[in-house]
């Protein structure tokens, strides 16, 4: 799971990557993008803790890359550098707020950016298809289905309109799934502007925070940061809710793990099975899956101990097509 904070030059991409990963930008990724890993806060897991009084304590986790910022008008350059997030699973877009421009003007031009990107993709795909199905070759049948599927594309996206349009079949979106399509990725956008500022009509953002000024605040000790912020009128920071739309966006949830030797948060794609869940811990869990012992978070805190946990008999026996629920507590036997 991969989010690219992405966004034109000047932005505060990279500040944003540290303030988000606790990792410093390294200059000599600048133009092939820097990956690191944000902790996923979460109360259920400390309350788990509680509980449980683990030897380790492992959170739930998101990737980020911070990508090379886009330049004005440099089309066919920055279709390159959007190319390193395809592979992504959601956009983290970053509008500037301190350069006296137009937020929503910088989101639609990105919009046309990623737009040209795709179409470029789209094209060379139709063009090399066009050119092989003259030939006489096995999978010539196939390739005129895959013809026909991304000029459907090509033609939506000159339209304006997404491949979520299209109304694909499961068959056809694993073919458009290769293409890594910017304009079909989940966004989350974030507006760096100063302190209390409000965004401009039209813009929608997910949040609006100064984020130069949260990374110094993030660097402090609680007790300083509570007086800087007090003096400043900040009255939330923005980090750990970044953290969470951009999850949210991927569309994962977190299921828990729980005991004496380990509390910990695994990361699970939304609608997967128990065996699926199984296999993310381990693969040997996932072959010989007997049963799933599952307990909702909800219903282990207001039980508050252990002891009226199992008094309660909160736990119940799932098979491996159970699908998991976000805050579920899995405990997995397995004959392997």
């Amino acid at each position: 799971m991969q989010v690219g904070i992405v966004g034109f030059a000047g932005s505060g991409k990279s500040i944003l990557f540290e303030l988000l990963t606790g990792a410093r930008p390294d200059p000599s990724r600048t133009h092939s993008g820097q990956v690191g890993v944000a902790v996923l806060h979460d109360p259920r897991l400390d309350f788990l803790a509680e509980l449980h009084h683990p030897r380790k304590i492992t959170p739930a986790t998101v990737e980020f890359l911070d990508t090379p910022g886009l330049l004005q008008n440099a089309q066919s350059e920055n279709a390159q550098r959007l190319g390193l997030i395809r592979e992504g699973d959601a956009l983290l877009i970053l509008l500037n707020g301190f350069s006296g421009g137009d937020p929503v003007s910088e989101l639609n031009r990105f919009g046309e950016e990623m737009l040209f990107a795709d179409l470029l993709v789209i094209t060379n795909r139709v063009e090399r298809l066009e050119a092989s199905v003259k030939k006489p070759r096995p999978d010539r049948e196939q390739q005129l289905k895959e013809l026909e599927l991304v000029k459907r594309a090509l033609a939506a996206l000159e339209s304006g309109a997404t491949i979520a349009s299209l109304e694909l079949t499961a068959d056809e979106k694993k073919p458009m799934r290769s293409f890594g399509l910017l304009t079909d990725k989940p966004r989350v956008v974030v507006l760096n502007a100063p302190q209390g500022t409000e965004p401009p009509a039209g813009l929608n953002p997910a949040a609006v925070l100064d984020v130069k000024l949260e990374l110094e605040l993030a660097g402090l000790e609680p007790g300083e940061r509570a007086a800087f912020m007090a003096d400043l009128g900040v009255t939330e920071l923005h980090r750990d809710h970044i953290i969470r739309l951009a999850y949210d966006a991927v569309g994962m949830i977190t299921f828990f793990t729980a005991g004496e030797p380990e509390v910990r948060g695994w990361n699970l794609e939304r609608g997967a099975t128990a065996v699926e869940a199984a296999g993310k811990i381990h693969t040997d869990l996932a072959k010989g899956f007997v049963r799933a012992e599952v307990a909702a978070f909800d219903e282990i805190k207001a039980a508050g101990t252990l002891k009226e946990i199992k008094a309660r008999k909160i736990e119940r026996l799932e098979g491996k097509n159970y699908i998991v629920k976000d805050g579920d507590v899995v405990y997995f036997r397995s004959a392997v």
